[in-house]
């Protein structure tokens, strides 16, 4: 009796939830609302499948079963779209164009009202905007556009996706630009943002102002996308769970942003290839989490290479400082630092790169003990004396560079014997 009243309560629920779904037109096939199958169909239709294979499973009464199509378990609705183009266009075409979709993206997907993913990176909507009717896509908290092919303005309505967490309109061949970034202030859950290679170059010198803005940003990308002006300070820092920031590629002319040195939860910091001068800060060293440093490419940046590299870098792995004028005996670093820590200096270090500095002093013979060295550059300096020969004992290295300098002597026997050197270029031996 008891186990026939449950069933006969659960018996009323789904009955009562059964009706309220036909209330609202939202009949279930299989474990797909139809309105959300229709929806589907109709934007299916607006899309160029170049192989007549992409969409191939996109029959059939339930839609949750369609490649690229993620529902909810408990109600069925359509929460997430992937149809994104594994494939590099530059990389590997056949491939690509395999799996390429093309013409247009209907308004349709309005009426998908749980919509809360949807990439469609790597395809070629070409010289098209990118629709305005993604407004009304409320729920949205995920949008990848990256790769597209999409031209004009970026819609300052995008602003109106309160809910969006990721934002991707990236492009290595892209013609989107952006007049005013003061629409950005409305994402104010976006914690991940890549506009790489979008033109900004109309928006100001108070852009950063407006990404400090969004307290819960994690990550920035804004590579090449003809910014300038100065960036060397910030009133305050709103964003202060920040791990990433890229803006390689630019025009700053300016010092480097020092405020970055407040930020502790930095994991990665590029800057390279821009236009930053003046001295640089050994506290970068200390930065607890950080694991990826470029500097590269700014020509003006100085500094005594000993200081900088005597912090503490606990969990660097990578780190790049060429092409700038950074000064003294890169001999005296390592040195310094032997009896600041029992694990051993730069314990993560897999990539350094100090070439086309203004380093002298003899190399060290304490180099060789980076262990997780993998590529190893410090070309056209002002580097003396014999290769020391503990050089020979790297364990992981696969690239080493010391050309451009006055060393003196002779090769190692011992190179021979690193298995995994690939490429040793020590040319203008005096």
């Amino acid at each position: 009796m008891e186990k026939f009243s449950i069933l006969g309560f659960l018996f009323v629920i789904l009955c009562l939830i059964t009706r309220d779904l036909a209330c609202k037109g939202e009949t279930l096939e299989g474990n797909c609302l139809k309105a959300d199958r229709e929806a589907l169909l109709d934007f299916k239709n607006g899309l160029k499948d170049s192989s007549n294979n992409r969409l191939s499973s996109w029959i059939g009464g339930n839609c949750c079963q369609w490649e690229g199509i993620g529902c909810e378990n408990n109600t069925g609705v359509v929460i997430s779209i992937d149809l994104h183009n594994p494939y590099y266009l530059e990389e590997a075409y056949e491939n690509w164009s395999s799996m390429n979709l093309s013409g247009e993206i209907r308004p349709s997907l309005i009426e998908l009202k749980s919509l809360r993913s949807l990439d469609l990176s790597g395809n070629s909507f070409e010289h098209i905007p990118i629709p305005k009717f993604f407004e009304s896509l409320k729920n949205l908290q995920y949008l990848n556009l990256s790769n597209c092919g999409f031209r004009g303005a970026i819609p300052p309505t995008l602003g109106n996706l309160s809910n969006l967490q990721f934002l991707d309109l990236s492009s290595i061949e892209s013609q989107l630009f952006v007049k005013d970034l003061e629409w950005m202030t409305n994402l104010v859950s976006l914690r991940h943002l890549k506009l790489n290679y979008v033109n900004l170059s109309m928006v100001g010198s108070h852009w950063m102002e407006v990404f400090n803005k969004l307290s819960f940003l994690i990550e920035l990308h804004l590579e090449d996308c003809g910014l300038s002006g100065s960036i060397s300070s910030l009133n305050s820092i709103n964003f202060t769970s920040l791990s990433v920031i890229s803006i390689s590629g630019n025009s700053f002319r300016s010092k480097f942003p020092i405020w970055l040195l407040n930020l502790s939860s930095l994991v990665y910091i590029d800057v390279s290839s821009n236009q930053l001068y003046g001295q640089i800060s050994p506290g970068l060293g200390e930065l607890p989490n950080l694991q990826h440093l470029d500097l590269s490419w700014n020509k003006n940046l100085t500094g005594s290479c000993s200081q900088l590299l005597s912090g503490s870098w606990k969990k660097i792995e990578f780190l790049n400082l060429a092409n700038n004028k950074f000064l003294g005996s890169f001999s005296e670093f390592l040195e310094e630092i032997k009896n600041c820590s029992s694990e051993g200096p730069l314990p993560e270090l897999g990539y350094l790169d100090l070439s086309s500095n203004q380093l002298v002093g003899r190399l060290p013979e304490r180099l060789s003990q980076l262990e997780k060295l993998t590529y190893l550059d410090l070309s056209e300096n002002k580097l003396q004396g014999p290769i020391p020969a503990s050089f020979g004992t790297f364990k992981n290295l696969n690239e080493m560079r010391l050309g451009g300098n006055e060393l003196n002597g002779s090769l190692l026997v011992s190179f021979g014997q690193i298995s995994e050197l690939v490429v040793l270029e020590v040319y203008r031996i005096a």
